[in-house]
């Protein structure tokens, strides 16, 4: 079987802050928000949401509060502050207050999808103990009901994943959705997995054939002929953390249907980029 050398894999968070989380709260949330609407109501919305100071983070156990230099972008703090001193609040206190039992950990602020001229979108990657802030999300998108929020959330232990949408301060859309695609979107160095996955088409001298695009389903064909679509499937299923077996995960009807109507037609157009064209 082939054997490639792959760069670590960029995750969403911290592996450090996870594992702090973990070993105070039975549960963690992975949570990524976007934030849509005009410039200026988008930078609004940054300036009211950033912590204040480092030392409204001291409720925490130590070892996470010392993690709250990473949150200074987001804080759940500055839209429903703790009525007595936020050192002495209690998980149960927060988690009535925020719907999680911490701040925002492990923030990444990041943009998001190009928007129209005047304006914006961005992107907040973060973990909190216990489950999301639910609570707060509410009364922030009440705050500012000329942007669009959607937040897209996973419970790990729970092995699910569920997204929540509010325009106009109302929540227009609330459902469960697949924790494995959830892991392809949020978890995984995509590049790198489709740069291995090339290397089993075999391309002669590596070059991707540009004069007639190869479909999707000639791309698992060439796969299936070279004898190394389990071995693309295994690619794949290694390299989403949180899923135990990676022989299970290959066997499994919903690891293959996700192969198949996402991480193909993503890879078939990954092919046509620079990135894919490039020879390897």
């Amino acid at each position: 079987m082939l054997a490639f050398c792959r760069r670590p894999a960029l995750r969403l968070h911290s592996r450090s802050t996870y594992r702090l989380l973990h070993s105070h709260y039975q549960a963690v949330s992975e949570c990524s928000l976007t934030v849509t609407g005009s410039t200026g109501c988008i930078d609004a919305f940054k300036r009211s949401v950033r912590c204040v100071s480092e030392r409204g983070l001291a409720f925490l156990p130590r070892g996470i509060a010392f993690l709250g230099r990473e949150t200074s972008v987001l804080s759940f703090q500055r839209l429903l502050p703790v009525e007595d001193v936020v050192e002495k609040a209690a998980p149960s206190e927060l988690t009535q207050l925020w719907g999680s039992a911490t701040d925002a950990r492990a923030v990444l602020l990041k943009p998001g999808w190009p928007k129209a001229k005047g304006r914006s979108s961005l992107v907040y990657d973060f973990v909190t103990g216990g489950g999301p802030p639910l609570k707060w999300l509410q009364v922030a998108a009440e705050a500012h009901p000329s942007l669009r929020f959607g937040l897209k959330y996973a419970l790990p232990c729970e092995r699910a994943a569920f997204e929540v949408e509010y325009q106009h301060a109302r929540r227009i859309h609330q459902t469960q959705v697949s924790y494995q695609a959830w892991l392809w979107n949020h978890k995984v160095s995509k590049n790198d997995i489709f740069a291995d996955l090339k290397r089993l088409l075999n391309f002669p001298d590596g070059r991707v054939p540009k004069k007639r695009k190869l479909t999707i389903a000639e791309l698992r064909n060439r796969l299936q002929a070279n004898e190394v679509y389990t071995h693309a499937l295994e690619l794949v299923a290694r390299d989403v953390r949180g899923l135990e077996d990676a022989a299970r995960r290959v066997q499994s009807h919903r690891f293959a249907k996700l192969f198949q109507t996402t991480v193909l037609p993503e890879f078939h157009t990954w092919l046509q980029s620079t990135e894919g064209l490039r020879l390897a």
